[in-house]
């Protein structure tokens, strides 16, 4: 991992994901000194498009474990695969293989570039991960944030799959963390993180419904079970766009699992992933070990967050 050599970004957005990143680098690294890893693979050509693989010791050919291909959050201008290490203690003690995934970020790679850099990284480890021990048939995805956002939109586009080498139903399940599902917003005010999207993210304002899993369902073929999470104190837009896609989900009869993380902001979800007894975290390893698992009568399992309205669950 390239803990000590990343390269530098202009200030992130929000302000308080500046402590966030901190800290979630400082985990990372300990999570390095504690679990075997095989860092900086690449799978294309750019600086940015690399993985970092953490494995049980006892990983090895033949071993067909599952997988957690794993991208970080960072609004898709910021972030390093090294930010989601973190996760790879109560992960491997599953056991089970993280893959931590880096993508080209915006505004120099918009959308969507960074979708497809996420794609391949995806197909890279079908190809490759029985090398390490993995189960190619047992791949699951995900992320935190942008990462999240990624991996759900990539799940719900078989023929964008196909086209990278990708088999039906090569995914077994997505887990988007915290994630914006809806990218289409009207007159977004300016400074706002709404209006960041189109000014930094998408390479012209028409993408915003390519580029919304909302607006992508219901999809051509059959996507993986999702998990839907976000902080109970999380920002307004991503509890308003995980309610919508709960129910655009749930419409469509589609399998999905949301939860909400007490108490916790959006930044705190992603540090709580290092916790084994995070509901999350919990979560997370009941899906790679047994499967995806827990879809309720009405797809939820959460306790209420205070001032939503009604009209938004």
């Amino acid at each position: 991992m390239s803990f000590d050599d990343l390269p530098a970004r202009p200030p992130i957005y929000p302000r308080e994901a500046e402590d966030y990143a901190r800290d979630a680098l400082i985990l990372s690294r300990r999570a390095a000194d504690r679990v075997r890893s095989c860092p900086d693979l690449p799978y294309g050509d750019d600086y940015w498009q690399k993985l970092d693989i953490y494995l049980p010791d006892d990983a090895e050919p033949g071993a067909d474990l599952p997988v957690l291909v794993f991208a970080h959050g960072g609004a898709w201008t910021h972030g390093y695969k090294e930010w989601m290490g973190l996760m790879a203690p109560a992960l491997v003690a599953t056991p089970a293989i993280l893959v931590s995934v880096s993508y080209r970020l915006a505004p120099e790679c918009r959308f969507p570039g960074p979708l497809e850099d996420c794609v391949a990284a995806l197909a890279w480890v079908h190809r490759h991960i029985d090398e390490y021990g993995g189960d190619p048939g047992r791949l699951f995805v995900g992320g935190h944030s942008a990462g999240g956002h990624l991996y759900t939109l990539a799940s719900l586009q078989p023929a964008r799959l196909a086209r990278a080498g990708l088999p039906a139903g090569a995914i077994r399940g997505c887990m988007a963390i915290c994630s914006q599902l809806n990218l289409v917003f009207d007159d977004p005010p300016p400074g706002s993180g709404e209006a960041r999207i189109y000014e930094q993210f998408l390479a012209r304002a028409g993408d915003d419904r390519a580029a919304s899993p909302l607006h992508q369902l219901p999809p051509d073929g059959a996507p993986p079970p999702f998990l839907l999470v976000h902080g109970e104190n999380d920002f307004p837009r991503i509890i308003t766009s995980n309610r919508r896609m709960l129910a655009a989900l749930k419409r469509h009869h589609l399998p999905v699992r949301f939860q909400i993380e007490p108490g916790a902001s959006h930044f705190a979800v992603a540090l709580r992933l290092a916790d084994p007894e995070c509901a999350t975290t919990a979560t997370l390893r009941a899906w790679l070990r047994d499967g995806p698992s827990g879809f309720a009568p009405d797809g939820e399992d959460h306790l209420p967050v205070p001032g939503v309205h009604p009209e938004e669950k």
